[in-house]
Formats: structure tokens, C-alpha cells, sequence
């Protein structure tokens, strides 16, 4: 039976159109002060001392992460070293999918990137035309599983799984997934998505959605 995977996720509706935007301005400031302290030497209360004035020291710069595109995606323990596709939504707010259907992994950029605050989305068939392709074990994978994301400077950046869901097509609840609330601030996470289960009465498309979500730890 030739197996096809849609080419597109449908996210219409599940995020009613509309891309929420948070703005989110981190300020700090402020640092303590010591009083000198009186010493035998010193003039009484009445007398005026100068005092040196006291060196704040100058924080180290974090530097700016890389803001070039995802070169290859890795998963070492399923054999899988994929190139990657920058990929987006259409007018229906429907997620595209790889074009190179077998062999490639699509990065949505229009939402975070990797080595960056925030959750990097990619995903990827499971199979195509009976091939598989390179989510095909997604399901698989366990916590703490290594996933490998090499930038187009070379640059690699290494997560560990940290969850793993199967959700209904018709209901995932996409927005969450892409802008996940219990995210810790400050914590980089990648999300992949494809196609899991079992397959509808036209044996064409999957009933559901497998969700794998990973953190950055190096």
C-alpha cells in the first residue's frame, strides 16, 4: 500500500489566524554600596572625609548569538544527519513541509532560532511514497535522547529530549506547542513534529501528530 504524508500540517484555526507577539523587556540595575568604616585614625564625627570613590565592576558582555540559518539537523542515535529547509506558513496559516520530501528537515524561521531564548519548531515526514524519511523514529526517541543542530557557520548546538506527546490531527493544540507556556525563561527548547499513529479510512493521511520537545544543553 503506497503510504502518502500531507504535505502541509494545518495549524487554521488553532491559532485563529493571528500570531500573538510578546514584547518582553528585561532591565537590570541597581548594586550595593559599603559604608568605610571608622578607623582609630579617623577625625570625629564633625570632620569632613573624602572618601575614594567606589569601582563598580564593568559585567562581561554576553555575546550576541548567531543569527544565520540551521545547516544540518542530527539525531546520533537514529542515524539521522538531515539537510534543512527554511520553511513558513502559507496565507491559510498552514505549515509548510519540506519540499525534498525523503531527505530534508524544515526549520520554521519565521518563529525562534536555535541558540537563542526561545522554541526552535522543525519537523519532518515520517515517510514519503513508502520511502522513509527522516522523522521516521521519531516516536522512538526517550529522554535524554541527543539531538545535534549544526548552523550554517558550523556551529553546533546539542539538546536532550525532555517530553514526547501524541496528539489528535484535528485537535493539537498547535499554539501552545509552538509558544509553550511552561517553558522556563531563559531556557532554549526545539520542538519536532510529524505525522504518528495510525492511519484514517483512506489510508492516505495519519490520525495523529507526535511532538518531541528538547532543551539546550551545550
Amino acid at each position: 500500500m503506497s503510504v502518502k504524508i500531507p504535505r502541509r500540517l494545518s495549524i487554521a484555526g488553532l491559532l485563529g489566524g493571528v500570531l500573538r507577539v510578546v514584547l518582553v523587556a528585561a532591565c537590570s540595575g541597581g548594586g550595593s554600596s559599603k559604608k568605610a568604616s571608622p578607623t582609630a585614625t579617623q577625625p570625629s564625627a564633625t570632620a569632613t572625609a573624602t572618601g575614594t570613590p567606589t569601582q563598580v565592576p564593568t559585567p562581561t558582555a554576553t555575546p550576541t548569538p548567531y543569527d544565520g540559518d540551521v545547516d544540518r539537523f542530527m539525531i546520533p542515535s537514529l542515524g539521522v544527519d538531515a539537510p534543512v529547509e527554511n520553511l513558513g506558513v502559507d496565507a491559510s496559516n498552514t505549515m509548510e513541509t519540506p519540499t525534498r520530501e525523503n531527505t530534508d528537515v524544515g526549520w520554521y524561521h519565521i518563529w525562534d532560532r536555535p541558540g537563542w531564548d526561545g522554541n526552535a519548531v522543525f519537523s519532518a515526514h515520517v515517510y514519503w511514497e513508502n520511502v522513509p524519511a527522516p522523522f521516521q523514529k521519531l516516536d522512538s526517541l526517550t529522554n535524554g535522547a541527543e539531538i545535534d543542530i549544526e548552523m550554517n557557520n558550523g556551529q553546533v548546538y546539542k539538546y536532550q529530549v525532555i517530553s514526547k506527546n501524541r496528539y489528535n490531527r484535528d485537535t493539537i493544540p498547535m499554539g501552545d506547542i509552538i509558544w509553550p507556556k511552561n517553558r522556563p525563561a531563559g531556557e532554549q527548547w526545539i520542538t519536532m513534529i510529524t505525522c504518528g499513529g495510525q492511519l484514517d479510512s483512506t489510508g492516505w493521511e495519519y490520525l495523529s501528530r507526535d511532538v518531541v520537545v528538547a532543551k539546550r544543553i551545550a
